[in-house]
């Protein structure tokens, strides 16, 4: 028994099928394009010049959406989520910190992962100076490092700058357990000189770049509650337009808002060197109370007194204090002025989308809000803004509605699905109406205002299916059938039928659940849950133009220019499969209480209903019509699957079965597919002779490239039977194949030019390709966030997967997003795909200096902390103040280019190693001295304090000996150049008659670099009397000094 069982096996693997089948030659599985909103985001950014809002993914995916309704997909190399995401804005590069520390840098214009930097150390924050291309980023140490993004290669380069914990912290016994550094933020109106480092445990540092030390402290000692809570930095944003205040959210709720000394108001001198732990103020907003931390802030400026705080609390659980926006201006410290918005879920990030254009003049903008569960919600920002401003006159405003980002298909779910590529009646149009199509459709996330021209819904002008190259049908949960242009990667509405009840008076709105699409006829065949089945017929083509229609599916005055017929028939159960066989013209349904349904078309008349009973699982999932020779003669076959994996053949004339039996495996598990192969591996067409059958053996087929096969998938394992066999109630597997590591969800068919394949989808994500009959592995891929999920209980599945004949195929994921992928190597069956994914473009990109606009500031005369910024100004003076720092940008960024080359806490061991460094390198040029009143320079420019002030001293008498010494040789030389004058002359004429240049450029250099000598010679008594002046200076104070002291002190003994 076991030998014979032996040879059976061998017999399985290695049969005579076709051995040129499909090869991975032949396929690519890759995703052509995504569209919606990617499930699992937890991140958001956005350029607010180019218009580019980005959202990552927990699964390494992030998704661009750009102006004029583009999008595209990144894919990080690894599948981990983003801890911070950020735009070198204008530039179209997107930084992207990953879980595992790595920095990746991305190129949205080539749509290439450019460059992957690896932290070695924990990345606890990341913050990029503006309009440069210097990133800081902090660690679980303390410790912060500056790293450069190269402009030629964009590759990620670590400067010799850093800020230690030792140095920017203090003094290391009073270091606390948790000195990770949770924020960096450079300050506002001075980010090229200081940056604000605020530590998890609460301390708040304001470093001097150029100075490389700490100036102020502040945040530390906050006085606990009696329970001695202990309380965490979790998120920090500033308050101020030139970074004077700034707003700090803790994990016990609580809200505080800290003074910052900043350069352009008048009391940073007083501020320097000093240190408040007492915090300006606190804002109560219930999060305290609640027990929720703060997850998230961001602060918004606007003129006047509309700026405000957006607040998002960190829980696992709907509240209505989860998200707030405070208005913050003079009347914060006696009346709190808020706006509750309440979500069905908790939130992860927000962003600010600027929605105005150029020829608009009001400024418009969205508050956008990613959900726990990747949903995107928006609101209309402007009027978050009219409400609080209408809360603080007392008046009763309307609140703000939200929207939540869902996809344009329709507004039911998607029970059933279709798609037909490559439609062999397309009359192959141009583009121009598809790209005149998709300016009307309707944006997904509005990244810009479009005119009101009317929707994309009720601008369709729908002649017929030969213009449409890619056909997507769905039906709906409401009992709607819609179809879809998908010739481009958006799918355009162009029909929907609206199912009558059989009454013939009312619509009905019971879920659709199977459809059949004949393109050739056109013929379309509907089953929805209740059984009933519906026979659409068109008219011939072309169709008269309408609008978006609903049509009830009768013929009255409207609809008759489309549907020629509409014809009911009643079944047993909701209806799961449909096919027809065009010779007989009869219709097969099968529903999942068992039934089998013939019915002839014609009538429409129900010849017959079988059901099939099952211990295990009612339900048929497959019906096909197939002829073949038995005993010499013909028959018509129906072969019928169940859900439990059983396989039988029916007559298809009267409905009864063939054999006593079913074939089904010894483990019976859920079925997905069904299909009727012949021995070539093409589904079955024709009629094939049964030849060498015997059915006592069941083992005497010499030829089985000439075998009828049926394919059987299931959730654990491939079958091919011999159909022939499967009609005696034979069992005889010809090729086998079971899963161990996951399950199957999702099974399919389809064609190359010669052959066919087999694409599975399991649970794990993983994606198959096999070849037919054989079953062999071809390619093993995935396609990240492709998965699909079983359905629940008595529900839909919320994934929806249909692949077309020629391997292309399409997932909807509930009402979030659209995979659209293809199986075959080159395959192009999209339009207009390069122009859609196009969402960064280079003439947008303004000059640095305009990327930023400086808005004015007038001074108020309230004196509340959110009255003004600038009411300390030094000086009385009226003036007005811009956003923007007055110094150049381009010089400050070169200025930061020195420091950040230079080390400035050089390690003990460097110093060992290279202990003449600084005398090697430190080459000073007579050029770069400067003898300019430098009462006009900054002391921000003053570089002269870092340099060893003894070498730079002994660089200058050596430089004035090398000069004292060349002035002597040039005075020794003048009267030898005197003499040689007059030959020069001379010489000079021969050589301009004969068209030769004149030797007096060699001469007027000389004379150049002479004059440059005498001038340093000038810069050098200069200095020599400037040291004198501050000598005696300096002589005159210490003189004063004592007789200060003297006097002092004699008012002491009186």
């Amino acid at each position: 028994m076991f030998v014979k069982k032996l040879v059976e096996k061998a017999s399985i693997k290695k049969p005579g099928g076709n051995s040129d089948g499909l090869k991975a030659s032949d396929v690519d599985p890759r995703l052509v394009f995504h569209y919606g909103v990617p499930s699992y985001g937890n991140k958001l950014a956005y350029d607010n010049v180019q218009k580019i809002l980005a959202l990552s993914t927990k699964d390494g995916r992030i998704k661009l959406y750009g102006k004029d309704n583009t999008q595209a997909l990144l894919q990080s190399t690894e599948p981990v989520p983003s801890k911070f995401l950020q735009f070198i804005h204008n530039q179209g590069i997107l930084i992207n910190v990953t879980s595992n520390n790595h920095i990746e840098v991305w190129d949205i214009d080539k749509k290439l992962l450019s460059h992957v930097y690896v932290v070695k150390e924990e990345i606890t924050s990341f913050a990029v100076i503006q309009h440069s291309f210097y990133m800081y980023i902090g660690d679980s140490v303390g410790n912060i490092s500056v790293l450069k993004l190269d402009q030629e290669t964009w590759h990620v380069v670590q400067m010799k700058y850093t800020i230690p914990l030792s140095a920017s912290y203090g003094n290391p016994s009073e270091v606390s357990d948790d000195t990770s550094v949770a924020h960096i933020l450079p300050q506002l109106a001075g980010e090229s000189k200081r940056v604000l480092i605020i530590f998890r445990n609460g301390q708040i540092i304001l470093w001097d770049i150029r100075e490389s030390r700490s100036i102020f402290r502040t945040g530390g000692n906050v006085p606990q509650s009696s329970h001695s809570e202990t309380k965490k930095v979790t998120s920090a944003c500033w308050a101020c337009p030139f970074g004077s205040k700034v707003v700090v959210r803790y994990t016990n709720g609580e809200i505080l808002i800290w003074h910052i000394p900043s350069q352009n108001i008048g009391n940073d001198s007083e501020s320097d060197h000093t240190s408040q732990n007492t915090p300006m103020f606190k804002l109560n907003l219930g999060y305290k109370s609640d027990k929720i931390p703060i997850g998230s802030v961001k602060w918004i400026y606007a003129e006047g007194k509309a700026s405000r705080l957006y607040v998002i609390g960190a829980s696992d659980f709907a509240s209505p204090n989860l998200l707030q926006v405070v208005l913050l201006n003079e009347n914060t410290e006696s009346r709190t002025i808020k706006l509750g918005l309440h979500l069905a879920e908790c939130c992860v990030d927000m962003e600010i989308i600027s929605t105005s254009t150029e020829q608009s003049k009001n400024k418009q903008g969205s508050f956008t809000l990613l959900g726990k569960s990747g949903h995107v919600y928006l609101y209309d920002d402007t009027l978050i803004e009219r409400y609080l401003l209408q809360c603080q006159s007392k008046s009763t405003p309307s609140l703000p509605k939200e929207v939540s980002v869902k996809l344009p298909l329709a507004d039911s779910t998607i029970t059933a699905a279709k798609f037909i590529s490559d439609n062999p009646n397309v009359l192959n149009p141009g583009d121009e109406d598809h790209i005149q199509l998709l300016k009307n459709y309707p944006p997904l996330i509005p990244i810009e205002t479009k005119p009101k021209d009317g929707s994309i819904m009720n601008s369709a002008n729908f002649t017929g299916f030969s213009k449409v190259k890619n056909l997507y049908i769905t039906g709906h949960s409401n009992g709607a059938i819609s179809f879809w242009d998908a010739s481009c990667p958006f799918f355009i509405p162009i029909l929907q039928l609206k199912q009558q009840s059989d009454n013939e008076f009312s619509s009905s709105d019971t879920p659709i659940t199977a459809l059949y699409f004949d393109s050739n006829s056109p013929l379309l065949v509907s089953g929805d849950q209740s059984g009933m089945v519906r026979i659409f017929r068109f008219k011939p083509e072309p169709y008269s133009i309408n609008n978006f229609m609903s049509l009830t599916g009768s013929t009255k005055k409207g609809t008759d220019h489309i549907i020629h017929s509409v014809k009911l028939v009643k079944t047993n159960g909701a209806v799961l499969c449909i096919n027809i066989d065009h010779a007989s013209r009869h219709l097969a349904v099968g529903s999942d209480q068992g039934y089998v349904s013939v019915i002839d078309m014609d009538g429409p008349n129900l010849l017959y209903q079988k059901q099939i009973t099952s211990e295990i699982s009612t339900g048929i999932i497959s019906l096909q019509f197939q002829t073949c020779s038995l005993n010499g003669f013909e028959k018509n076959v129906l072969a019928v699957g169940t859900k439990d994996s059983s396989v039988l053949a029916l007559d298809s004339e009267t409905g009864n079965t063939l054999s006593t039996s079913t074939v089904h495996p010894k483990k019976p598990s859920k079925a997905l597919l069904m299909q009727v192969l012949d021995g070539k591996g093409e589904l079955a067409k024709g009629s094939i002779t049964k030849e060498g059958l015997d059915t006592s053996e069941g083992n005497h087929i010499d030829d089985t490239t000439k075998q009828l096969g049926i394919l059987l998938c299931s959730e654990k394992a491939l079958y091919v039977y011999s159909l022939v066999h499967v009609i005696q109630g034979v069992k005889k597997v010809l090729y086998k194949k079971k899963f161990h590591s996951s399950s199957c969800c999702w099974a399919s068919t389809f064609y190359s030019h010669s052959d066919i394949g087999l694409v599975l989808l399991f649970t794990n994500g993983k994606i198959e390709l096999r070849s037919l009959p054989e079953l062999s592995l071809i390619v093993e891929t995935s396609i990240r966030g492709f998965t699909c999920s079983p359905p629940k209980l008595k529900s839909f599945c919320e994934n929806q997967i249909c692949c077309s004949p020629r391997g292309d195929l399409v997932l909807v994921n509930g009402d979030q997003e659209i995979f659209v992928a293809s199986l075959l190597v080159k395959r192009d069956i999209f339009r207009l795909l390069d122009g859609i994914r196009c969402v960064y473009r280079k003439e947008r990109m303004l000059p640095q200096e305009e990327v930023v606009p400086a808005p004015v500031i007038h001074k108020e005369k309230k004196r509340g902390i959110f009255s003004s910024v600038i009411k300390d100004f030094t000086g009385s003076k009226e003036k007005q103040v811009t956003l923007m720092e007055t110094e150049d940008t381009k010089e400050s960024i070169q200025e930061l280019s020195v420091i950040f080359s230079n080390t400035n806490f050089p390690c003990d061991a460097d110093n060992n190693d290279n202990p003449t460094n600084d005398e090697n390198e430190l080459e000073l040029n007579i050029d770069d001295i400067d003898l300019d009143d430098p009462g006009e320079k900054r002391k921000d420019q003053n570089i002269l304090g870092a340099l060893n002030k003894k070498k730079l001293a002994g660089k200058f008498q050596a430089l004035k000996g090398k000069l004292i010494d060349m002035k002597g040789n040039n005075q020794k030389t003048s009267g030898k150049e005197e003499q040689q004058e007059e030959k020069a002359d001379a010489v000079d004429q021969i050589k301009k008659k004969y068209g030769f240049s004149s030797s007096s450029n060699e001469t007027s250099v000389a004379k150049l670099a002479q004059s440059k000598l005498q001038e340093n010679i000038k810069k050098l008594q200069g200095i020599n009397l400037r040291t004198t002046e501050m000598q005696e200076t300096a002589r005159s104070f210490s003189s004063l000094a004592k007789q200060v002291l003297r006097t002092a002190e004699q008012d002491k003994r009186s």
